[in-house]
């Protein structure tokens, strides 16, 4: 979970990211705003704190006894790597990482970590296994997430509580009548507000609906590009994870929507014994989070909780690029490439077998295009 990576590998990394130098006191990253990236510290030490919903501070220490650690092991030194699985998509800081005296660390942007994931394959799968059992454990615990105030016998807590646990976000759960400040607050709202989320920047939600909730954790993606995608696929299940992994890993751009979270029946499943490669089966959210964390290391996009409406098949039919146009709930629209209705002519690919050409969008680099 917390590897420290040899003078060799620091090197190796070193081509991915820049050497960057912090103040002692100064902020790396902070709860709720977006981190520069992965930080592969080289001097100094950084502590890494979370705060609960009243800004008290939660030290790492508690995270490092649910591991199995001391604080004095997991006090972060040179050579390790500081980062969440969110750190592979822009994802807010669940952290705040402060430098305790002068920093020197090497950053690497979300977009040059996935290429370091690719390029360094031993290196990168050490440090991805790392992020996903940081992931584990902190679900584990409801580290560094979103924290439920309210009845645990509340329909609204188990409808949310349902919705982050498929969703694979860490949170907890604090009863009113356990913690004298959570009722202080409860009390401050109408029964109709409850129960009360509150996100790790400080932000309160009064009962929000899954898709208020999946904004704020960004599950819902805030910015759309306008040219089009390359796939854009409709439904985050295994069929469509799988699909994303394929497309991503030849470098085409992909766009995954889901009117839910990821995982479709599969992620329900409490075990799956038929899958191939899990002789002993797998729970169908660990298999699932596998794919969303694989899919992730490649690049694709995800707007989870956006539900599509509708399909235009003729408005940009025409012309050399045709695309689709998927209409969304939330007013947006998403473009994507079209199949050119031709039989493929290129050798590589048989035209007798039938393939349709997918004109820019093909795997097979074609001689006509």
């Amino acid at each position: 979970m917390f590897p420290v990576l040899s003078p060799a590998e620091i090197d190796r990394v070193r081509r991915f990211g820049t050497v960057r130098r912090f103040q002692a006191g100064e902020l790396l990253a902070r709860v709720g705003k977006q981190s520069p990236g992965m930080y592969l510290l080289l001097s100094g030490r950084v502590a890494a704190i979370s705060r609960d919903p009243f800004g008290r501070a939660v030290s790492v220490a508690q995270f490092a006894q649910v591991v199995g650690g001391t604080p004095e092991e997991m006090e972060i030194l040179p050579g390790e790597v500081l980062a969440e699985l969110g750190t592979l998509t822009d994802k807010p800081s669940v952290l705040d990482l402060q430098a305790i005296d002068e920093v020197e660390a090497i950053v690497v942007p979300p977009e040059q970590l996935r290429a370091l994931l690719i390029a360094e394959a031993d290196l990168g799968e050490r440090i991805l296994r790392a992020l996903i059992l940081r992931h584990v454990a902190r679900m584990e615990l409801g580290f560094g997430g979103p924290v439920l105030i309210g009845s645990l016998r509340s329909p609204e807590v188990t409808r949310l509580s349902a919705f982050l646990g498929r969703s694979a976000t860490p949170f907890r759960v604090v009863e009113p009548g356990e913690d004298p400040e959570a009722a202080a607050l409860v009390g401050r709202y109408a029964p109709e507000d409850l129960p009360i989320v509150a996100m790790p920047d400080g932000t309160l939600l009064k009962n929000p609906t899954k898709q208020e909730l999946a904004r704020a954790l960004g599950l819902v993606a805030a910015t759309l590009r306008s040219e089009p995608y390359d796939v854009a696929i409709v439904g985050a299940g295994p069929a469509g994870l799988s699909t994303a992994v394929y497309g991503a890993s030849e470098g085409l751009s992909i766009l995954v929507l889901d009117s839910m979270t990821f995982g479709g029946q599969a992620g329900a499943s409490a075990r799956i014994e038929n899958y191939l490669g899990f002789p002993t089966g797998v729970s169908g959210q660990a298999l699932m989070g596998r794919a969303f964390a694989q899919a992730q290391k490649f690049g694709v996009e995800f707007s989870l909780s956006t539900e599509v409406k509708q399909m235009d098949c003729t408005s940009e039919s025409s012309g050399p690029d045709p695309v689709l146009i998927l209409h969304l709930a939330d007013g947006r629209q998403v473009r994507g490439t079209r199949l050119d209705r031709r039989r493929c002519s290129c050798p590589a690919t048989r035209a007798a077998s039938g393939f349709w050409c997918a004109g820019r969008a093909c795997l097979t680099p074609c001689p006509g295009i």
